[in-house]
């Protein structure tokens, strides 16, 4: 999954990072993570915040943490499992909760000092590493768990921090006594002891992980490392060395080769993939029912990587979601098949696949307004902003390579909007239309507008370059059989099964309870995978195997033009 909201938050993070350095010092922040183990197992992560003179009063937030985030439950600490002393002893809490937010997204449990505090203050809590928890939607798979004697996981979900965008002289330490002999510790800006100037944002938004760990290359000191825990059941090595190539030419292409970038692999503890984009970072899930593939591995961290540049706009999660998804979708194909690490069959078969994503998708027009309800909820409303966005800019690629006569790109204006970000101007969609009307003319917002309406989008023919033509095609659309918020109910009770659909063929029933989570991601654009489902009816445990694949509906396709050499092909 891609999480371009979170890595907006990190982008601006650093942006105040950077503004907090050159103000002078601000008061320290000491960060502490020790593993905690009981008969051996690690079951916990004991944390230690030391603030200087925070001068916290009473009726003002102290501090916070997120009660869900992108769907995945929090620790959810309450008041008295933290404790706060000063100078004069211990300090109360008082907890109060923002409203819940009905998309899952986010929102935040704060605590407030019962007395103003006095001098420095020592902040300590016990965070738990659970093997699993339940989760209220397909969200990213990042909650604090323990793996192969280590742990791992995001910080948004375990550290409750100071509820201040004010910076601070932050200083993290690893206290690894607790773990096995040789455990290292890393985070997703470098590895064992971190020191830098900045928000507490800068720790929320960072991967953690700690244990007898590997790591890709062996000694990690430069730009680019890719860690893990046990033994994953694919090639790490040719994952990881495909991974740096296209780190260098990702980054090399948006002006920055030597940005960090790190990878962390962790193991699902159900079927399917899944992860989070973090600082300058990213987690990547995978399970061993079915093992991952090398290729599906490269694309799948190419999109991640090139977040970390275009990163997403400002404005409602959901309605903005087809910028950053799209350019995401689009660049993690096109820049590897122009630095040559993929090849162009490979690349035609990446945009076929979107294809069938996206034509056989039965709620392909549905408006932009209505995906921020269902994106954690339908996989079938979650992938629409990656394939529609995709889409879109492969059109506007397209129309501006046209009018300039080669010239230009979509290159161009991408790169233009990232200038005004980092110049501190607009980064939103009014910033966006700008650039692209006086590029393409007023029809390009009518064209913008038009997509967000839900209008179906076809590139043209040649929107690929010369190689590739567009012709028509049938895609069966994809049917999971019943209501898909079945799958993230507690418990997971199938309603709304569909009369004569597969899974009703297959033996599927109305009330079975689907015991394991099931990922559905990545099925949608490949129509002749099937999905297993794991239920149990009247006490008995059940294998229900079928083809999510319903009416076939008229879309679209990209075929090779032969007389054209494959030295023309990459645009």
């Amino acid at each position: 999954m891609s999480f371009a909201k979170l890595l907006a938050a990190t982008t601006a993070a650093l942006a105040l990072a950077g503004v907090a350095h050159a103000q002078g010092a601000p008061p320290s922040l000491d960060l502490t993570l020790r593993p905690h183990a009981s008969a051996g197992a690690l079951d916990a992560v004991d944390v230690t915040l030391k603030l200087q003179a925070p001068n916290a009063r009473p009726g003002e937030n102290f501090l916070r943490l997120p009660m869900v985030f992108a769907s995945v439950e929090t620790a959810r600490y309450e008041a008295a499992d933290i404790q706060v002393t000063d100078t004069k002893g211990a300090v109360p809490l008082v907890q109060k909760d923002d409203p819940a937010d009905p998309s899952n997204f986010m929102y935040f449990r704060r605590w407030q000092v019962a007395r103003e505090t006095v001098g420095d203050v020592t902040v300590r809590y016990k965070a738990p590493a659970r093997a699993f928890r339940p989760r209220l939607g397909s969200g990213p798979p990042f909650d604090l768990r323990p793996e192969a004697g280590g742990v791992n996981g995001a910080g948004v979900t375990f550290l409750a921090l100071p509820d201040t965008q004010k910076p601070f002289s932050l200083h993290l330490a690893w206290d690894l006594a607790g773990m096995p002999a040789g455990s290292r510790a890393a985070q997703s800006l470098g590895e064992g002891e971190l020191r830098m100037t900045g928000p507490v944002e800068l720790l929320a938004n960072t991967y953690y992980m700690a244990g007898p760990m590997s790591s890709y290359p062996a000694e990690s000191g430069g730009p680019f490392a890719i860690y893990w825990l046990g033994a994953p059941p694919f090639d790490v090595q040719a994952v990881a060395s495909w991974t740096e190539k296209a780190r260098t030419a990702i980054a090399t292409f948006f002006g920055e080769p030597d940005k960090p970038y790190r990878v962390f692999f962790r193991k699902n503890p159900y079927p399917g993939t899944g992860g989070a984009g973090l600082l300058n970072s990213f987690m990547s899930g995978f399970s061993d029912d079915p093992p991952p593939t090398v290729e599906g591995m490269r694309h799948h961290l190419a999109h991640e990587i090139v977040h970390n540049w275009p990163g997403s706009l400002s404005g409602p999660n959901g309605i903005i979601s087809w910028y950053g998804e799209g350019l995401a979708e689009f660049y993690s194909a096109t820049i590897p098949w122009r630095a040559g690490l993929i090849d162009t069959d490979d690349f035609l078969a990446q945009v076929n696949e979107r294809a069938q994503s996206y034509y056989g998708n039965p709620v392909n027009t549905a408006p932009a307004s209505e995906i921020a309800a269902k994106f954690w909820s339908d996989t079938r409303v979650r992938k629409l902003p990656y394939d529609r966005g995709a889409f879109y800019m492969a059109m506007v690629d397209a129309q501006v390579r046209a009018k300039s006569g080669g010239k230009r790109s979509l290159d161009d204006l991408v790169k233009a909007m990232i200038a005004r970000r980092d110049a501190g101007q607009s980064y939103d969609t009014d910033a966006w239309l700008s650039l692209v009307v006086a590029e393409l003319g007023p029809q390009a917002k009518t064209e913008h507008e038009e997509m967000m309406a839900g209008k179906l989008l076809v590139p043209p023919s040649e929107a690929y370059g010369p190689c590739f033509k567009r012709e028509d095609a049938t895609y069966r659309v994809f049917e999971l059989g019943f209501d898909a918020a079945s799958l993230t109910a507690s418990p997971r009770i199938v309603r709304g099964l569909v009369a004569g659909s597969n899974a009703a063929k297959a033996g599927l029933k109305e009330g079975d309870e689907v015991t394991e989570q099931v990922v559905l991601d990545a099925v949608q654009g490949k129509p002749d995978d099937t999905i297993t489902l794991k239920v149990r009816r009247d006490g008995k445990d059940l294998q229900i195997t079928y083809l999510p694949r319903g009416e076939a509906l008229p879309g679209y396709r990209w075929s090779r033009v032969a007389e054209v050499p494959g030295s023309k092909c990459a645009i």
